[in-house]
């Protein structure tokens, strides 16, 4: 049997148990494969350009529900903008996941599910949560 030095074991602990104890989902806790970081440059150039913003979805001249995640415009159709399908409720609801109509559609809680072709791994949804419940920031 090993014997471990206190110290390390320590040290260990002390590292290992402040890295992510903020309580709420972050980087931190999605696996590196999967990791998208919880900030809306990523997010928007990693997840909406290349599975929302497409033609005939939420780019174009004529977006479904009039929604525009296109680079550049995503931001300002998502974060404290009232939801077409949910009226009482706003696509993306800063620092309020929870209440986010972007992380139901996402989560397929709430209709129509996105995207339709099938579910983001649950990672990437994570990292989108994240981003919201730390304020939805443009960053």
């Amino acid at each position: 049997m090993k014997i471990v030095p206190i110290s390390v074991f320590l040290l260990a602990l002390l590292l290992g148990g402040t890295a992510c104890s903020d309580s709420i989902v972050s980087e931190c806790d999605i696996p590196q494969d999967t990791a998208v970081p919880a900030r809306f440059a990523d997010i928007e150039q990693r997840v909406f350009a290349v599975s929302c913003a497409l033609s005939g979805c939420h780019a174009g001249s004529n977006p479904q529900a009039g929604l525009d995640l296109s680079p550049g415009n995503a931001h300002d159709a998502l974060v404290g903008v009232t939801s077409v399908n949910y009226p009482n409720q706003r696509r993306v609801e800063a620092g309020n996941s929870a209440q986010s109509v972007l992380t139901g559609v996402l989560r397929r809680q709430l209709q129509p599910v996105m995207p339709p072709a099938g579910p983001l791994e649950s990672a990437v949804i994570d990292s989108i949560a994240a981003w919201i419940d730390r304020g939805a920031l443009r960053n």
